[in-house]
């Protein structure tokens, strides 16, 4: 998998030296604008799940009308659905995968925070290796894992023996006066909070946001849906004690990920939603109908 990381790493990278052209030499924007081009890049995707969430509405009745037919026999039901959606060529599984599909850039980012030195810096694993090695004999290190962020935070303390990891300039990573690369750490007593809660709150209140707009998307053609209020909050709580226990980098590329895709969603609910989608789908078989009339009235008359 390293492969990956290092391409997460490389793309942050190259996208952070392009905007420091314009003035906007930082790693926040860099997250930002790969999340809103890993967004952009799976938008047919997108469009394609919107497009089979329509199928499957416009399936409703014919389902319903099955579900009486079987009754309480659960086995048949199953069995006749799997049948009508395969001859209707609707996939179960179409609103996982875009889901799915996106884990790999979320896990590539994490990684590529939590050893920047390697898939950021391309520092060498021998100088990281005599780094740890170094850190490790100081006090309050000893027998402790050491990471490459530990090695990173604390160069100053090794002197001569960080070599080139000295020299690192972290700045880039600071943004609204947090250190993106700190990973926030929750205390009960809340006089403790640090400027860096922000980032797991922002992943909280825009995870929130995006499932009560989904929410309200998906109540308008599946009434059932009113019912996941559990899961409405099962998901922002996931990404609040996650945010917690990763570099603030990638708490702020999830809470981009939310806001970018909630957009999107949006968009794309108001061109491809089901409705509209089903009612486009009837115009061209009323139109495809039409023209065959017309052809064979033409065919007639000749």
């Amino acid at each position: 998998m390293s492969y990956i990381y290092r391409a997460m790493g490389w793309i942050l990278n190259a996208l952070y030296q392009l905007l420091g052209y314009i003035g906007l030499g930082n790693y926040a924007y860099a997250i930002l604008l790969f999340t809103i081009l890993v967004n952009v890049v799976f938008l047919p995707l997108t469009i394609r799940q919107q497009k089979a969430t329509a199928k499957q509405t416009a399936l409703r009745p014919k389902l319903e009308a099955l579900k009486a037919k079987c009754g309480d026999d659960q086995r048949r039901y199953q069995t006749e659905m799997q049948a009508l959606y395969q001859k209707e060529k609707v996939s179960m599984m179409g609103g996982c995968w875009t889901l799915l599909i996106r884990l790999p850039f979320l896990w590539g980012v994490w990684q590529a925070i939590r050893s920047p030195l390697s898939y950021i810096w391309n520092i060498s694993a021998e100088a990281i290796k005599s780094a740890s090695d170094a850190l490790q004999g100081l006090k309050g290190f000893e027998g402790k894992a050491i990471t490459e962020l530990d090695v990173l935070h604390n160069a100053a303390k090794l002197g001569d023996a960080a070599g080139e990891i000295g020299k690192i300039d972290t700045s880039p990573f600071r943004f609204l006066g947090m250190d993106l690369t700190q990973t926030p750490k929750f205390d009960l007593n809340f006089a403790k909070a640090e400027l860096i809660w922000i980032i797991p709150l922002l992943a909280f209140a825009t995870a929130m946001l995006s499932s009560v707009i989904s929410m309200r998307m998906q109540k308008k053609t599946n009434p059932q849906a009113g019912q996941m209020g559990m899961m409405l909050l099962f998901m922002p709580l996931i990404s609040l004690w996650i945010a917690f226990t990763v570099p603030g980098a990638v708490g702020f590329y999830w809470a981009c990920s939310n806001l970018v895709n909630m957009v999107i969603q949006i968009f794309v609910n108001h061109f491809y939603g089901p409705y509209v989608t089903i009612a486009r789908d009837e115009a061209k078989t009323v139109a495809r109908r039409k023209a065959k009339e017309n052809e064979l009235r033409a065919s007639e008359s000749a």
